[in-house]
């Protein structure tokens, strides 16, 4: 597997970390559905901050990878797998902007 494609799953494995104490209760709650196990996972939000640092960077590499690095093969398969690299590392961006903004999504909605 690609380095880039690692970095970018592990962005957002690390914007669903940091969001995990508290996106699924909303999700429930916005939805109607009572959840109680869920409240279990309120010990991750003292470690949020680091889990979104370790986005960042993580999101950082893989965009230094694909779009600052130059190429080094110009062939079919090279050009394949950079465009599903990209697909992910976009996919790593959108959910760390959510898990960035979230909460204050979810303050303009309650109110």
């Amino acid at each position: 597997m690609r380095k880039e494609n690692v970095a970018g799953a592990g962005t957002i494995v690390a914007a669903l970390l940091a969001t995990s104490c508290c996106i699924g209760p909303a999700v429930f709650i916005i939805s109607g559905v009572s959840v109680g196990f869920l409240g279990n996972l309120s010990f991750l939000d003292a470690y949020s901050p680091y889990f979104m640092g370790v986005a960042a960077l993580l999101l950082g590499y893989s965009f230094y990878k694909l779009y600052l690095r130059p190429v080094q093969c110009s062939c079919e398969d090279d050009l394949r797998t950079r465009r599903t690299s990209r697909v992910i590392f976009w996919i790593g961006a959108v959910s760390l902007i959510f898990a960035l903004t979230f909460q204050k999504a979810l303050l303009f909605l309650a109110s």
